[in-house]
């Protein structure tokens, strides 16, 4: 399931692969279960996602303590 986020996120197999430094047919094995994800190449691809889910969530910002509140004076 992370490699096959990754490979969505990188925008292709080729890509992720290179980012991974892993061949594009080791990659589709791992993918397709005939070979086993090695430790640091699921390390990489989760990083992979932490980054560009955090990089994500950092271009919203910090909602203001201002912002969306009560408008009116409290009855």
């Amino acid at each position: 399931m992370v490699l096959r986020r990754a490979i969505q996120l990188c925008n292709g197999l080729d890509a992720l692969s290179d980012a991974l430094n892993v061949s594009t047919d080791a990659l589709e094995r791992m993918m397709t279960g005939e070979e086993e994800v090695p430790l640091p190449v699921f390390t990489q691809a989760v990083g992979l996602l932490l980054e560009a889910t955090g990089s994500r969530s950092q271009k919203r910002g910090t909602p203001d303590s201002n912002e969306g509140g009560r408008k009116g004076p409290r009855h």
